[in-house]
């Protein structure tokens, strides 16, 4: 909360200050404009395909991931039924393998939830990168002073006509049906 607040002062602090040196020194005037990135990268062409992609690809490393815990909890179901049977040499035995066991598979799950975030910032790159130029572009070509992302949370109100994400989305889907246009 502390780091919401500060981020608005800062936004609010910045705009008076610039709004006071651009009317000042230059005579332009101010313009602003936001977006609402979610619904963005949500609805932009070849997110459902890089969605898809990552959700196929995660049922695989979750198959993996149940399996191993499949196989630990076996593990320990058959030496809580048989503990009482063994000497405390083989429990001793037994216990360091669960937890070896234990080990390799909180090792494996982190090992998969990064590859899984790797490879999710993959698929996703191209289509930040094309919302990147798209808000570029659009901020030179509108002279827009600073664009704000509405999801970012700093944004507490605005004038929906000052929000431009339609058309953000309406250029890259028309990026999209050039020929060379986003990769998806």
């Amino acid at each position: 909360m502390q780091y919401r607040v500060s981020a608005i002062l800062v936004a609010t602090a910045l705009a008076a200050l610039g709004y006071a040196g651009f009317n000042g020194s230059q005579g332009s005037q101010i313009k602003l404009a936001y977006i609402n990135s979610n619904e963005i990268i949500s609805q932009a062409p070849g997110a459902a395909e890089a969605q898809a992609t990552f959700e196929r690809e995660m049922a695989g490393w979750n198959a993996q991931v149940e399996a191993m815990g499949d196989s630990l909890q076996l593990m320990v179901t058959q030496y809580e039924q048989q503990q009482v049977m063994l000497s405390p040499e083989a429990r001793t035995q037994r216990q360091q393998e669960i937890n070896q066991k234990r080990l390799e598979f909180q090792q494996r799950t982190a090992d998969l939830e990064n590859m899984a975030q790797s490879r999710q910032q993959e698929l996703v790159a191209p289509i930040y990168e094309a919302v990147s130029r798209v808000l570029v572009t659009l901020r030179e070509e509108e002279q827009y002073t600073m664009i704000f992302d509405a999801a970012a949370g700093a944004l507490i109100a605005a004038d929906t006509a000052l929000d431009i994400t339609g058309q953000v989305l309406q250029r890259l889907q028309n990026q999209s049906a050039e020929p060379g246009g986003t990769p998806n």
